[in-house]
């Protein structure tokens, strides 16, 4: 646990600071998890908290519950947006210095009753970008350690003086909770706020890693040693309109070597589709080159 002076320092003073922000949401069937605000007027949350929903009800201090309108949902990262009216106070955010592994955290929810709750952990590991297993990428990895009560799904994570980390998940890893980073939010809530949705490209092609041989290399006119062997090809999706085929390898992809899927799924960002790009692979040893037009990914899976 990172130390912090007595005197400066009181758990109450901060989860104080922050429960002013934080609202509970109820979505039918799902039960009540917890949102705070971002920005006026507008609340994150989980998308696991509001599955499918329009409408939530907003549950305030006192108890009382206003209408809330989901405004987009992003289960790659497991946030969602809700607009409801209220006068909650925006979060204070800390995006510098990042979390170390040690700090002291805790997560403040508010349960159906309007009563405040806060778990407390600490941070168990950090990394640079990570790619969560619904296919979205976050700036950082941050595992949360000790258990997330019920109802603090959706909930700030804070540090010692009460600034928000980011977001409480329990939906992108199996075994531990994991902290959306706040820099993730405001680029995911700017998507949501814009369309409703995160837009990412998509090829429609299933892809595995494979050595690239010295000949395949000179053939390809390419350095890197990796590229990617279409497994599977979606049909009517932009690869199957451009001609590609199933044992095909991908070498480059808009003039940028493409050695694993994330390294695929990292050009084919939303400002992508629409655009065409020139994809570099070798067929039957030789090189060819393919301009496809990219689509937007509307389902996990493939890239």
């Amino acid at each position: 646990m990172t130390s912090v002076p007595s005197e400066t320092f009181s758990v109450a003073d901060a989860v104080e600071r922050v429960a002013p922000s934080v609202a509970g949401v109820r979505a039918r069937r799902l039960g009540t998890s917890s949102a705070f605000c971002w920005r006026p007027g507008v609340l994150v949350t989980a998308a696991s908290a509001v599955g499918h929903a329009d409408r939530v009800q907003v549950v305030l201090a006192d108890g009382s519950a206003v209408a809330g309108s989901v405004r987009g949902i992003d289960p790659g990262t497991d946030l969602a947006v809700v607009s409801a009216e209220g006068d909650w106070p925006v979060v204070e955010r800390r995006l510098d210095p990042p979390a170390r592994v040690g700090d002291f955290v805790f997560a403040v929810g508010r349960d159906a009753a309007g009563m405040v709750h806060a778990s407390f952990g600490r941070i168990g590991a950090v990394a640079g970008g990570w790619r969560s297993w619904r296919g979205a990428s976050l700036d950082r990895y941050v595992r949360l350690d000790g258990g997330l009560y019920p109802g603090h799904m959706g909930a700030p994570v804070c540090d010692a003086q009460g600034q928000v980390l980011g977001l409480a998940s329990a939906a992108l890893a199996r075994h531990h909770g994991i902290v959306v980073p706040a820099a993730t939010i405001d680029k995911v809530v700017d998507a949501l706020l814009a369309h409703g949705r995160v837009r990412r490209g998509h090829l429609g092609i299933a892809a595995q890693s494979v050595p690239l041989s010295p000949a395949m290399r000179t053939a390809a006119d390419v350095d890197s040693d990796t590229g990617l062997l279409v497994a599977g090809v979606g049909e009517g999706s932009a690869a199957a309109r451009a001609g590609m085929l199933v044992g095909d390898v991908l070498v480059s992809v808009g003039g940028r070597p493409v050695s694993s899927i994330e390294a695929l799924r990292d050009l084919l960002t939303g400002d992508q589709i629409g655009s065409r790009l020139r994809v570099v692979l070798l067929r039957g040893g030789a090189r060819q080159e393919l301009s496809v037009e990219v689509d937007e990914k509307r389902w996990q899976g493939r890239c």
